[in-house]
């Protein structure tokens, strides 16, 4: 799954974004004005188009996250994937939690807007199924290679958005994610490698 690669690509594109002062111009349009769709609600003057985009791809990535981490019990007898699970699974719902807080402090939508589409950092539908086809070592292989990435990736935008956002309580969580980030990896690798499970 190339989630590394295109994760890479989304933070150029939310620098981009930020350079060009709005999320509409990341996404222009050669439609005439007059059959343009309307204008999404403004979000809250607090956060940035940065901080929106930040919130609206962290929230399905880590949606994703934890239902990858929810198939090891019925997909896995590896003690060590199931610690990993059991380890990273609470501090993913609390960090979930705090998201979709702040996404309604921001004033945007609920729904997903990568819903759908085969968008950067996300997993497609194909292949959380090719996923949950696997068990036993061909499922700890690619579950290993997932939670790496997921947790990798993520960082990196995540340092993103500190550098680009806006919202004092997006950067604190940010903070907090990035600084959680470097603990879970190192939790992730040294769970692994103890436990002869194999690493990208």
């Amino acid at each position: 799954m190339p989630i590394r690669r295109t994760l890479l690509h989304l933070t150029g594109a939310l620098t981009a974004c930020v350079a060009a002062g709005a999320l509409t111009a990341c996404s222009p349009s050669t439609e005439p004005a007059s059959s343009r769709p309307a204008p999404a609600p403004a979000i809250q003057s607090t956060f940035n188009p940065t901080d929106a985009a930040w919130l609206e791809l962290m929230i399905p990535m880590d949606e994703q996250f934890l239902h990858l981490l929810d198939l090891v019990p019925s997909h896995s007898t590896n003690p060590a994937v199931r610690r990993l699970a059991a380890g990273l699974t609470p501090a993913h719902r609390t960090e979930l939690a705090a998201l979709t807080a702040l996404r309604t402090q921001a004033g945007l939508p609920t729904a997903n807007p990568h819903e759908g589409h085969d968008m950067p950092g996300m997993m497609t539908a194909d292949e959380v199924v090719a996923l949950s086809n696997l068990t036993g070592a061909a499922f700890d292989r690619t579950l290993t290679t997932e939670i790496q990435d997921h947790l990798t990736q993520s960082a990196l935008i995540t340092r993103s958005v500190k550098a680009a956002g806006h919202a004092p309580a997006v950067k604190t969580l940010a903070t907090r994610i990035e600084k959680d980030r470097t603990a879970q990896l190192v939790f992730v690798r040294t769970t692994a490698i103890g436990n002869q499970t194999p690493l990208p």
